[in-house]
């Protein structure tokens, strides 16, 4: 059994996943676990104190219960690979967080690790604003050959990986095990990160579902592996802001877009902001100086202009209203003062010209 083995073992021992330090303590001193079963207290080469000799007795015990053959036949079957903390293509930006993970679980290419990175994150519930937003900057880094690190939730981390893959790779860290897609609706998702050659990965072992509080932890894993963390969007009570606490513990980078003060998905930002932690996020230009100054490239927030040569005045003035910000039949109705036939006609053709669309609530929004 080598240092891989052990780790991987290690990871399948929830129950002493608090003595993740000290097991660390002693790789880190020993470099070598691959005698951690058989050594007794007088000869094993890390001072210990009594209660922490203890704790490992009664770890090295329950691990000897654990059947390695079966766990990697297992993984095998369904195609994951796994990086113990021991090997050299471990990350060292997550090594050098207080805890760890002892294995990543993963599927898609490691090699994304040796690349520029920025993490962006947000809420699951976007505006149509923080939904464009977050499709053009990201697919600004993918134009840059920036990974662009986010968590595969609805919302946001959806909307980052979207917009990273039409020109770039994306790593995607899950609050589940790998072989669990959650949530479900992302299931092609998944299937294009990988596709286009990106990397989707997991502290938790194959068969771990969608634990609530699965997904606070793994926020620490998306904000180490990243150069530079983006929040767009999200409540005072959002997970996006656990990532925002892990990276300014970890010393990275920290970006919030501003919002409208009256939307509640602005708060979260807003407030990093106001606090002086974050720094206001107004184009690429800021993350790349941080990063990668040789690779500077200002982004207008303001959405592309459409040439409207193609649309008639009255669909010009309707899609002039739309632009503002998001309206529904009625207020378009009462304002252009047409009837409700030739509104409905114009809107299908503003839609399938591709100037705007229809979302779940019923409001029509600029694409």
């Amino acid at each position: 059994m080598d240092n891989k083995d052990v780790f991987l073992i290690l990871s399948y021992l929830n129950q002493f996943q608090s003595r993740k330090v000290l097991i660390k303590k002693i790789y880190d001193s020993c470099g070598d676990l691959t005698d951690f079963f058989n050594h007794n207290k007088n000869t094993f080469p890390y001072k210990l104190s009594p209660k922490d000799y203890e704790d490992l007795e009664a770890l090295r015990n329950e691990a000897k219960k654990i059947d390695l053959n079966k766990i990697k036949n297992s993984m095998d079957e369904k195609d994951i690979s796994y990086l113990a903390y021991s090997e050299n293509k471990y990350p060292s930006a997550l090594k050098n967080i207080s805890d760890p993970p002892f294995c990543l679980f993963y599927k898609g290419d490691l090699n994304l690790f040796s690349k520029k990175s920025v993490a962006i994150v947000g809420t699951r519930t976007p505006t149509q604003y923080g939904i464009n937003i977050t499709k053009k900057i990201s697919s600004v880094f993918a134009d840059l050959d920036i990974v662009v690190v986010s968590g595969l939730a609805s919302g946001i981390d959806s909307c980052a990986h979207i917009g990273t893959l039409k020109n770039g790779k994306t790593i995607a860290v899950l609050g589940t095990g790998v072989d669990i897609i959650f949530p479900a609706e992302n299931k092609d998702l998944f299937k294009k990160i990988l596709d286009k050659g990106g990397l989707i990965l997991s502290e938790y072992i194959p068969g771990t579902s969608s634990f609530p509080w699965n997904f606070p932890q793994r926020n620490r894993i998306i904000s180490a592996l990243a150069g530079a963390v983006i929040v767009v969007e999200g409540s005072l009570q959002s997970g996006s802001l656990i990532t925002a606490r892990f990276a300014i513990k970890q010393g990275k980078p920290l970006f919030a877009l501003p919002g409208p003060i009256n939307e509640t998905m602005s708060n979260g930002p807003n407030i990093l902001i106001k606090s002086k932690v974050a720094e206001l996020f107004t184009s690429v230009n800021d993350v790349l100086e941080k990063i990668s100054k040789d690779q500077v490239r200002q982004l207008n927030l303001e959405l592309d202009k459409k040439e409207q040569n193609d649309l008639t005045s009255r669909q010009q003035e309707i899609y002039k209203l739309v632009e503002s910000c998001p309206k529904d039949f009625d207020s378009l109705l009462d304002k252009t003062k047409i009837d409700i036939s030739e509104l409905i006609t114009n809107l299908s053709i503003l839609e399938l010209k591709g100037y705007i669309e229809k979302t779940n609530d019923g409001n029509y929004v600029k694409i």
